[in-house]
């Protein structure tokens, strides 16, 4: 690309210099998406129905290494002269167009995903070609581009030219074409593009046939042996003062003539002759305004960062549309075919100046009228609309706190809290630190005591490295590990019962034996889910560490067969820990990769497939789960939960490049058509963690801005927490909090514990000596613990709830406020993945200190199980009580009934009307009862 663009300069300047040595000019090196003989011919309609280019080809490394250069290569090997990408990684090729297909309607502007084997290109579109085409021994590589703009007036009096008595003759001619005046060519510049290799036996019809049979429809022959083909005649073209300065020779026919020094004899079928006015800078489109021409440092020194190439539709329109969708509110252009999309910020950073308006002189490929910058200059543009985003920068107290808490015996790769109030922590058993049994218990409440904070668990005999993880819905909460890395640790299946209190030791560790109770499928980064019905839906995974895809489902307790998922074995290997939820509707959503869709709860076939979740400007083949990890969460659901619930998922990564994800995206799945809805963060996030806050705000944090999630993956660690407000005008949610000075990189985990406090742990990048493998934990204060205001305490009488039903709560401390009460699901916080976790805020009413919450609707609003019950005075949360909502209609407390796993908590009150168990084992087909 540097070679280019210094060929660029190079002839520029000896086009001003010798303006009447035509022979040299028009010679620059060959774009990235085109190869010498090709040239693009912009974007073409499509139709499965009915293809525009016949004949589908495959390229070597198949489509998802697909560039414009190779579908050229397959078509030219099979003596195609028409070449066109689609849909970023399919090619076709054909040697007329068929079906009617022809230039887009709408211009470039449908032309827009980018080519799978190389981001920086465009390979069509949704029934779009990228359309190139051969010429026939041709060696130039001047890049022809299709404009929809309107002629100028120039073109009025050019079309009523005809060849007068002095004007050259011809036979031979293609259809329609005829003469239309000899025109001024330069000096400086071209009026056409696509030049010809020079030929010493050219006349003017084997100059025209040679354009029309390109599909060009203007042809124009300029001192004696040049050849140029266009479809518009460009720099307001304007006809010679006199006939007479057409006067040099055919080379191939002296009795005709082919224009003269810097003048162009010009046939065509044009009636009138397209003529388009000198380039010049767009002033406004929409609301972004322009701003000039500055300098730019280059690839190392950026001024906006994010780059996108779109060698025949880039234009201000197309370019700033990019930018303004996902948030940027600074953008220019750059060589013509490049787009930059950024923050205002980016020119003080980089040293960015003003530079002559002169400077910034290539005209952009997709409106050849505007300028779009031109060698390490920029054409730049503000947005001066309505902000495209607001972040809110708090001080002080408002900002939170983050405060060292205590040194760990581990590296937490799993956190979760239990229903006894504290914390467990699991690690990589076996692949970990050395002399330890791979699992811990944290005490909140002894804090940091490191001596007598931590319990040490056994029990575990395989490896959880990369497991799911739940809450089951019987009534003791045991926690269940699912999955693992290796050989049995595949398979594995392991639970434990959380007992003791505060400051109290308990005496459970957890319990496994692979041999009775095991998987159907070994499964390394699964995700698990408790559904509707109380039985738990694991999907998705590798077979091992880097392993084949285990692209299907399976419910335990073990029914029926697995159930396979194409897709999921399609979009593998960034589908890993996919996101799952139990929607309204009774349907479940799955996100996964770059896509997601809706599964019906007893088939688990697809009822919905949703739109694709966008991740960066320039890479849609980015990604929001693991190993392009980002962080989901459901926004709050109130009484009487008639909204739509509303998944937001935060942070992922690119591919090209592998930089984290600087926006959250959210869907109404259960909307009649849910599209996803774009927020910017305050910077670029991989591997993030997001906690659910009991006031119904939520905590982003740790991560890095490059790289995806692995062992030495990542860089520049993200020590910056960012609270998202939901009851805000979106776009408006997001305050840049305090800071940590701990690198929290891959394997860190942040979740809220009964106080609420942020626990935040782990990092293990493995990276080396630059992010170090990190034992301590932090905790973040919330503004709402820094206020000065006394947290409410309560006390409830029963924590074993119906649906709908009512239950009473006596605050025993309250400033008086406004109280409200908030359900947060239980959860399992491992690889930016918290399942099971999600946030109601019920009924209340209150007389004096006596007050009743009605447990919400289920179970598809409030899934069975446990949840932490706060009581908020105002924004102040109370301790958490843990509640049970639904029961265990599953029978999960009667399971696994083996040897190992003895003693079991039963099923305990079933609470359903009636007190019968909605579902046995014995009558469940894919979990749910017949």
């Amino acid at each position: 690309m540097e070679h280019q663009r210094s060929s660029r300069q190079f002839f520029s300047l000896l086009l001003l210099i010798l303006s009447l040595v035509w022979q040299t000019s028009g010679q620059s090196t060959t774009t990235p998406a085109q190869k010498t003989g090709w040239y693009p011919e912009g974007c073409y309609t499509d139709a499965a129905a009915g293809r525009t280019l016949s004949v589908g080809m495959q390229v070597p490394g198949g489509s998802s290494t697909m560039t414009n250069v190779k579908c050229q290569d397959v078509c030219q090997a099979g003596g195609y002269v028409l070449a066109g990408t689609e849909y970023s990684g399919e090619c076709f090729c054909d040697n007329q167009f068929r079906n009617n297909g022809g230039p887009a309607p709408d211009g470039n502007a449908q032309c827009s995903m980018f080519c799978n084997g190389n981001q920086t290109e465009v390979c069509g579109g949704s029934n779009r070609l990228t359309l190139f085409r051969y010429y026939t021994g041709a060696g130039s590589s001047s890049s022809p581009t299709v404009s929809s703009t309107t002629s100028s007036s120039a073109a009025s009096s050019a079309s009523t030219t005809s060849a007068s008595s002095t004007a050259p003759v011809a036979i031979g001619l293609p259809k329609g074409f005829a003469y239309k005046g000899c025109f001024v060519d330069g000096p400086g510049y071209r009026i056409m593009n696509n030049q010809q290799p020079d030929d010493q036996s050219m006349t003017i019809a084997s100059c025209a046939n040679v354009c029309a049979e390109a599909g060009f429809e203007i042809a124009a022959m300029e001192y004696s042996s040049q050849c140029f083909c266009d479809n518009m005649v460009r720099m307001a073209g304007k006809l010679a003062s006199s006939e007479s300065e057409c006067n040099t020779k055919c080379a191939g026919d002296q009795d005709q003539t082919c224009g003269g020094p810097a003048r162009m004899s010009i046939y065509s079928s044009q009636t009138p002759l397209k003529v388009i006015k000198s380039p010049s800078p767009v002033q406004n489109v929409t609301d972004w305004t322009y701003q000039g021409c500055i300098t730019d440092g280059g690839a190392a020194n950026q001024v906006f960062p994010w780059k996108l190439v779109n060698s025949t539709g880039n234009s201000p329109e197309w370019c700033l549309g990019q930018c303004q969708s996902f948030g940027y509110q600074a953008a220019g252009m750059e060589y013509g075919e490049e787009c930059y999309c950024g923050d205002l910020d980016g020119i003080e950073k980089t040293g960015s100046t003003s530079a002559p308006e002169s400077d910034c002189n290539d005209p952009c490929p997709g409106d050849p009228e505007a300028l779009c910058g031109a060698g390490n200059r920029l054409s730049w543009y503000k947005w001066e609309g309505e902000p495209l985003y607001v972040f809110q920068y708090p001080t002080g107290s408002a900002a939170g706190r983050y405060e060292f808490l205590v040194g760990g015996p581990i590296i937490p790769l799993i956190a979760q809290p239990g229903v006894n109030g504290k914390v467990s922590f699991l690690e990589k058993h076996g692949t970990g630190e050395p002399n330890t049994t791979g699992a811990y218990e944290f005490d909140p409440s002894i804090g940091g005591d490191i001596f007598h904070a931590f319990r040490e668990l056994r029990g575990i005999k395989t490896d959880i490295f990369c497991a799911a993880g739940l809450t089951m819905p019987d009534r003791a909460g045991r926690q269940i590990n699912i999955g693992g890395w290796s050989t049995d640790s595949l398979f594995g299946v392991r639970t434990y019962w959380p007992d003791g209190s505060a400051g109290v030791n308990g005496t459970n560790d957890w319990q496994e034996d692979v041999n009775t109770v095991k998987l159907q499928r070994g499964r390394w980064y699964p995700t698990g889910m408790v559904m509707a019905n109380g039985s738990m839906l694991i999907v998705g995974g590798e077979d091992g560490s880097n392993g084949v895809p285990v692209p299907n489902m399976e419910i335990l307790p073990t029914v029926g067969p697995v159930y396979e998922a194409q897709y999921l074995r399609d979009t593998d290997p960034y589908n890993l820990y996919p996101f799952l939820v139990v929607l309204p509707s009774g349907g479940i959503f799955i996100q996964y990769y770059n896509e997601a869709r809706i599964l019906d709860e007893r088939s688990l076939d697809t009822v919905k497939i949703l739109p694709q979740a966008p991740s960066t400007v320039n890479d849609p083949s980015g990604g929001r789960t693991y190993p392009l990890e980002g962080s989901q969460v459901l926004l709050p659901q109130y009484y009487p939960y008639d909204a739509p619930l509303e998944v937001l998922i935060c942070g992922g990564a690119g591919r090209q490049p592998a930089w984290g994800v600087d926006n959250c995206i959210s869907i109404e799945p259960d909307a009649a058509q849910p599209e996803w809805t774009l927020e910017r963060m305050p910077s670029r996030r991989v591997m993030s963690c997001m906690a659910t806050l009991p006031d119904g705000t939520y905590m982003i944090m740790n991560g890095a801005e490059i790289g995806a999630a692995g062992f030495g993956l990542a860089d520049q660690s993200n020590l910056n927490a960012v609270l998202y407000d939901s009851t805000k005008p979106k776009h408006q949610r997001m305050s840049i909090m305090a800071n940590t000075t701990i690198a929290r990189m891959y394997h860190s985990e942040a979740v809220v514990m009964d106080d609420g406090r942020v626990l935040v742990s782990g990092s293990d990048p493995q990276d080396g000596v630059k992010h170090p493998q990190e034992h301590r934990l932090e905790v973040f204060l919330p503004p709402y613990l820094l206020s000065g205001a006394p947290q409410p305490t309560f006390d409830l009488l029963q924590n074993d709830w119906i649906w709908e039903a009512d239950y009473s709560f006596t605050l025993t401390s309250s400033t008086g406020g406004g109280i409200k009460v908030s359900l947060l699901g239980a959860e399992s916080s491992t690889h930016g993945s918290s399942m099971g976790a999600r946030i109601l805020f019920p009924q209340v009413s209150c007389s004096g200190n006596a007050c009743t919450v009605k447990a919400p609707k289920g179970p598809y609003i409030a899934p069975v199980g446990w949840y932490r019950m706060f009581v908020l005075d105002g924004p102040t949360p109370s301790h958490a009580k843990w509640v049970r909502i639904g029961g265990d209609p599953a029978g999960l407390g009667n399971w696994p009934n083996a040897a190992a796993f003895q003693p079991l908590p039963g099923l305990g009150p079933v609470n359903v009307p009636g007190g019968s168990n909605v579902a046995s084992r014995s009558t469940v087909a894919r979990g749910f009862s017949a």
